[in-house]
């Protein structure tokens, strides 16, 4: 039996480093259990209260921004209700400009953004300034065109004042919007005044004071954020809106999200803390350790050397007169050892083994001269039995040769005729999916083209509709009252429900071109006549063709249920692929889902007639599921599981279900080459796996794995 490495380290060592090395590891075992100990308990512990510590300073920090905004609404909330701000926004005089909006005001104010926009939804001034140089600047170009008609006919209806963040190319703005009324904030009111200051590195500083923590704000928007920013704007949701890590050994870092005026994530803050507390527990924790390794140095200090002198010693000299008898082979001498002990008792027994062993000494050499004169006549008899043996293994020589030329010969035609039918059904398919594909792209390209042509001219159509039902209803405000003959036309022809249909019978027009053109797509990939090389495809996309084009099949003969497609698809890349040859395999595979589940429904319908159940069967659950979940695998592999809740198969039936021409249907129903041909295109040609796990009444699973490159030597 073969010792393991350390074994026969260990048996190398003497008694006296082997000692040494059981203390050693003793005292390295207690201290990493004490060290385990701590770390798990009291810094386990310490961690919990650091972190609900950190949680609570990232909201105090959080709080403060919330405060810093309702103190920016406060600040400007006189301009909006102001008396010449009300008379501003009707007459426009540059009075109310020369005197309040100059570069000294703005810069006291220090606002980057003013806004005055009227009830019509119109810019009546607006204009952007820089703090720094104390001159204007144009509006930002990122300010949403539709943003101020929003907020101004929300502060008209709710005459409060919106507050919040707009993330804008230029950066992150605080904005605040209220309503322009009188200085007694009486209205009606007139439109919206806006104020706007960036939040740049200067706010941020100076909210930096306050809290007295460093911050950094990322837009939530941004593709450049650092990768712990990133990576925490991924774990961030409503559930967990605070997020508390480790950074270094001396530093927390806490994030949270800032929502915009639209009460939507838009920010991403940090906050850096100290770990004052887990450091404390840290230098704790190390002198612990040093003063237990000390400890444990003085106790195997005494322990080695009660041990030398009260064992050691002793075996060494019992350990020296066994190996002098060794050398000189005399077992006539005898030990000697004092004592009552185990030691000595070890010698007494090792006296008696010398005694045991000089006289078998003496009868081992009689009857080895016997074993000597038995060899000889064994020997004539074993060269007597040699030439008999050689003889017999030259005819099985001769019989095996004969046997291998014979299973040679057999594997052959064997092979031989699994090439002939596969190059049979590969005539067969090719011939049929050619015709197929031409035909399916004929119908695709003659129905795409009016469909096209009607699509393309449904948004202007619409379009002018829009403008001609805007200046309806602009003509109906300037004149309310129309001539009694004319009012008497709009009350005959229903004006106000054409209005309201007009735009609903558009979009079920555009609905409908719509949905003819996805089934022209799907058409078009399914028949791919331009893809008889590699190409490279979405899996995803080819899947919902083929559903697209089953979707006349999900309804189960004789039954008013349907078949329900469940799809659990994953992230996969791009696949490099024959994409007809693969199309062909997928719709074969689902089309057998397709009749399996039809053959259990059926079946479940008989049994239920036999029980006058047949009516409340068609009506209640679905007739089965196809479930169809695709995963990456490793980067370079991808896996697509096709279930189906079906009749399943029994273990005979699916150990030939990818043979050719195997067949478990009727006659006419089935040719027995879809599941063959799939399987040949599936591992032949795309160097992949298909698998098959079926249970008969449970269902079938077919599991495919494709690689995410084709290799060099695959070919149709």
């Amino acid at each position: 039996m073969m010792k393991s490495p350390p074994i026969r380290f260990l048996n190398k060592l003497k008694l006296r480093e082997k000692t040494l090395l059981v203390l050693s590891f003793t005292l390295a075992s207690l201290t990493g259990v004490v060290y385990f100990a701590s770390s798990t308990i009291l810094l386990g512990s310490l961690k919990i209260a650091e972190e609900q510590s950190a949680r609570e300073s990232l909201q105090g920090v959080l709080n403060v921004f919330a405060k810093d905004q309702e103190a920016f609404t406060v600040r400007y909330s006189d301009w909006s209700a102001w008396d010449d701000t009300y008379q501003f926004i009707q007459d426009h005089n540059d009075a109310y400009l020369k005197s309040n909006l100059i570069p000294e005001q703005l810069a006291n104010l220090k606002v980057n953004l003013v806004l005055f926009i009227n009830t019509r939804g119109r810019t009546v001034y607006g204009t952007g300034f820089d703090l720094k140089t104390k001159h204007f600047q144009p509006i930002p170009a990122g300010l949403p065109k539709l943003f101020t008609n929003q907020l101004l006919l929300e502060q008209a209806q709710t005459k409060g004042a919106m507050t919040g963040i707009l993330v804008l190319p230029e950066g992150p703005m605080l904005i605040t919007c209220q309503p322009i009324l009188t200085s007694e904030r009486k209205g009606p009111v007139r439109g919206a005044l806006i104020f706007g200051r960036y939040i740049d590195a200067e706010a941020i500083t100076n909210l930096s004071k306050i809290t007295r923590f460093p911050l950094q704000i990322y837009s939530l928007q941004s593709s450049n954020l650092p990768a712990d920013a990133a990576a925490a704007r991924s774990a961030l949701s409503a559930q967990n809106p605070i997020l508390i890590h480790p950074l270094t050994e001396t530093t927390l870092v806490g994030y949270g999200r800032v929502t915009d005026l639209r009460n939507q994530p838009a920010l991403l803050l940090q906050v850096k803390i100290p770990r004052k507390l887990y450091q404390e527990a840290a230098k704790s924790q190390q002198q612990l350790m040093i003063a237990i390794v000390l400890l444990g140095i003085t106790f195997g200090g005494i322990t080695i050397f009660l041990s030398e002198q009260l064992v050691l010693s002793r075996l060494l000299r019992l350990s020296s007169g066994v190996n002098s008898i060794r050398i000189s082979q005399n077992l006539a001498h005898r030990l000697t050892g004092a004592g009552q002990d185990e030691i000595s008792s070890l010698t007494h027994n090792i006296n008696e083994l010398l005694e045991t062993l000089e006289q078998a000494q003496g009868e081992t050499k009689s009857a080895l001269d016997q074993v000597t004169q038995t060899n000889g006549e064994l020997q004539t008899v074993v060269e007597q039995l040699q030439g008999e043996i050689w003889e017999r293994q030259r005819v099985e020589d001769a019989l095996r040769q004969s046997e291998e030329q014979l299973r040679h010969q057999t594997h052959s035609l064997e092979q031989m005729l699994s090439e002939l039918q596969q190059m049979q059904m590969q005539l067969v398919q090719s011939e049929k999916m050619s015709s197929l594909g031409q035909l399916v792209a004929g119908i695709a390209h003659e129905i795409n083209n009016p469909v096209s042509f009607i699509y393309g001219n449904l948004e202007h159509t619409k379009n002018y509709v829009d403008d001609l039902l805007q200046i309806l209803r602009l003509y109906q405000q300037e004149y309310s009252t129309p001539p009694p003959s004319l009012q008497s036309a709009i009350e005959s022809l229903d004006l106000e429900f054409m209005i309201t249909d007009l735009p609903k019978a558009f979009t079920s027009m555009k609905t409908g071109a719509e949905r003819i053109q996805e089934i022209v797509t799907s058409l078009r990939t399914f028949s791919r006549l331009d893809e008889a090389t590699v190409k490279v495809v979405d899996i995803h996309t080819s899947i919902d063709s083929i559903l697209l084009l089953l979707q006349s099949r999900l309804t189960v003969k004789g039954s008013n249920s349907s078949i329900q497609i469940v799809k659990d698809y994953g992230q996969l890349p791009l696949v490099e692929c024959y994409a007809g040859q693969l199309n062909q395999a997928f719709m074969n595979i689902l089309a057998n889902a397709i009749d399996a589940i039809e053959e259990a429904s059926g079946a479940r319908q008989a049994i239920a007639a036999q029980s006058n159940e047949a009516s409340s069967l068609k009506t209640h659950n679905p007739a089965g599921t196809i479930t169809i979940r695709t995963r990456c695998q490793n980067n370079d592999k991808i896996e697509i599981a096709i279930r189906d809740t079906g009749v399943g198969l029994s273990e005979a039936v699916r150990s030939r279900i990818f043979d050719p021409f195997f067949t478990t249907k009727p006659v006419g129903r089935g040719t027995g080459l879809g599941l063959s041909l799939s399987y040949q295109i599936i591992v032949e040609q795309h160097d992949g796996t298909l698998a098959c796990d079926s249970t008969l009444g449970q269902g079938t699973t077919f599991i495919i794995g494709l690689p995410k490159c084709l290799p060099p030597n695959s070919a149709v």
